[in-house]
């Protein structure tokens, strides 16, 4: 079995950028492509957040999804832990959990002006000095 070479993509978004709406399109882009993913979100209330949206994201489309670490496809959690993931790993809170690796991608957001913008840039040095793959896609001049 070929070991994991976890590729770490970032994602920066507009000022006011709604963060969970990218986040649904990530899932939903994911899910076509037959990936698992765990959401790691920073508080059970931005769970509950975006498993709502996610219920109500399209109108034609269903992506099967729930809150808990048990949930297959796509769990949603604020608990930092891995469950059986190990596709892709969407990272909301500012921390970098110590299990990353164990995942093919892991994706960050970065909302500019926010709390968390510099822990982000601490998240892409770390990852950087690491050897990690990196991606870096400026959305901050487009509209989700």
């Amino acid at each position: 079995m070929k070991p994991v070479v976890t590729k770490v993509t970032f994602y920066k978004l507009a000022k006011d950028a709604p963060s969970l709406k990218l986040v649904c399109q990530l899932i939903k882009k994911a899910c076509l492509s037959q990936q698992k993913v765990l959401c790691l979100v920073a508080d059970d209330q931005t769970a509950e957040q975006l498993d709502q949206l996610l219920w109500a994201f399209e109108a034609d489309s269903f992506i099967p999804h729930g809150i808990g670490l048990d949930q297959q496809p796509v769990a949603i959690s604020a608990v930092a832990e891995p469950g059986d993931h190990h596709q892709i790993l969407i990272n909301l809170q500012g921390e970098i959990p110590t299990w990353f690796s164990r995942f093919e991608r892991v994706i960050e957001l970065v909302q500019p002006e926010s709390e968390d913008e510099q822990t982000k840039r601490e998240n892409f040095k770390f990852y950087k000095e690491r050897g990690y793959a990196l991606d870096f896609h400026d959305l901050s001049g487009r509209s989700i």
